[in-house]
């Protein structure tokens, strides 16, 4: 019977988790999608690479999307059973909350072990294999994104035109580019000619402009400046979140973050970074079990209004859970509190509501306590 009732449990679990997992990833997938449609039809990025870029996108968008739908599984299995009636045939038949409760315990702790995964391995993987792509790409084509008499603001702080781009090679024809890195001395260059390449040691692309003029301003009258020149060199960035020099702290394994830790002083912001993210990565493994454990009781609750209330509830739980992570993650970085506790904060919440529901459902009693006393309230006038 157990075996019986615990396969039955899961594979009512499954559908809506299998359901829920495609539907989130999709949907937080479609916001990358902008990004990816003008990867292929402006910067001339082969579908190849797009397609590796999104593959290595996926660990990073289930560390999310992945807690969320197990989280909502549980929660439409055990409401469908609350409104079928079907968790009334087993209490009649002698079984107890607490029978029902080792299935999705082991899903839970499943779900855990797989984030733990995600957060530890595959992400930072994933991660710095999109920068290593995405660098490669550059390096293949050094005249990404540029087009024929358009006026181009992909790369950081500038805005490029060019009135002619040879098909091949990265040669360019009447170049204009406005620079406004250095915000109190823009400038404006102009140059009969042009080449694209690609440096190596710098990690950045470079525009080499021949015959030109370069007019720098500011604020003050006396800061005008014309100069012309025979060869002019401007690096440009483009994909700069890849072709940074350093290495983020999401993209390191934990033996590197730990020796970040170690060589960054004590307090300063690097070191809060890493020890934040070294932190994380095992609390949100924790916080996906702890919301799996919370859906149970929330599904088995009689006040359940059907699958779409169980969709919201699910939604909703998960939002206020990062929405607490998040904050959490802020101050640590900014050391308003200790960055090793912060991301085990919203778990420290989490694990009394869960205790707390769980001692509700137990007791067959309503988890709201006010519900109740709300409805005697209205009934009290008809009895009268």
């Amino acid at each position: 019977m157990p075996h019986i009732l615990y396969r039955y449990l899961i594979l009512e679990i499954l559908p809506p988790f299998w359901v829920s997992l495609l539907g989130f990833t999709s949907i937080v997938f479609l916001g990358r999608m902008m990004k990816v449609t003008q990867m292929i039809v402006v910067k001339g990025v082969g579908l190849i690479d797009v397609l590796k870029t999104c593959a290595f996108l996926l660990p990073y968008l289930l560390v999310f999307t992945l807690p969320m739908a197990a989280t909502v599984g549980i929660l439409l299995a055990m409401t469908r059973l609350t409104v079928d009636q079907e968790m009334i045939a087993m209490k009649t038949a002698g079984l107890s909350y607490g029978q029902l409760l080792p299935p999705v315990l082991g899903f839970s702790l499943a779900v855990g072990l797989v984030t733990l995964g995600l957060t530890v391995f595959a992400s930072p993987w994933g991660q710095q294999a999109t920068k290593d792509l995405l660098k490669d790409v550059v390096k293949r084509r050094a005249d990404l994104g540029i087009k024929d008499q358009t006026f181009n603001s992909d790369f950081n702080g500038m805005t490029l035109f060019v009135n002619r781009v040879a098909p091949k090679g990265g040669h360019l024809e009447g170049v204009f580019v406005y620079d406004v890195r250095d915000p109190e001395n823009p400038l404006t260059v102009y140059a009969e000619n042009g080449d694209l390449s690609y440096d190596r040691d710098q990690e950045t692309m470079l525009m080499q402009l021949y015959n030109g003029r370069v007019i720098r301003w500011g604020k003050a009258a006396n800061r005008w400046q014309t100069l012309e020149f025979k060869t002019y060199q401007l690096p440009l960035q483009v994909f700069s979140f890849a072709l940074k020099g350093g290495v983020s702290e999401s993209e390191m394994s934990l033996g590197e973050l730990r020796a970040a830790i170690k060589q960054q002083p004590r307090g300063s912001d690097l070191s809060n970074r890493a020890l934040v993210e070294m932190n994380q990565r095992f609390a949100m493994p924790v916080g996906a079990v702890l919301l799996c454990l919370m859906a149970m009781p929330l599904g088995l609750s009689p006040r359940q209004r059907g699958r779409t209330w169980g969709l919201v509830l699910g939604l909703l739980i998960f939002l206020v859970y990062y929405i607490i992570f998040t904050a959490s993650w802020r101050l640590a970085v900014n050391a308003r509190i200790d960055p090793g506790l912060a991301p085990w904060l919203s778990n420290f919440l989490f694990i009394w509501v869960a205790m707390y529901l769980w001692r509700r459902t137990v007791r067959e009693l309503p988890l709201l306590p006010a519900y109740r006393f709300w409805r005697r309230r209205r009934k009290l006038p008809a009895e009268a």
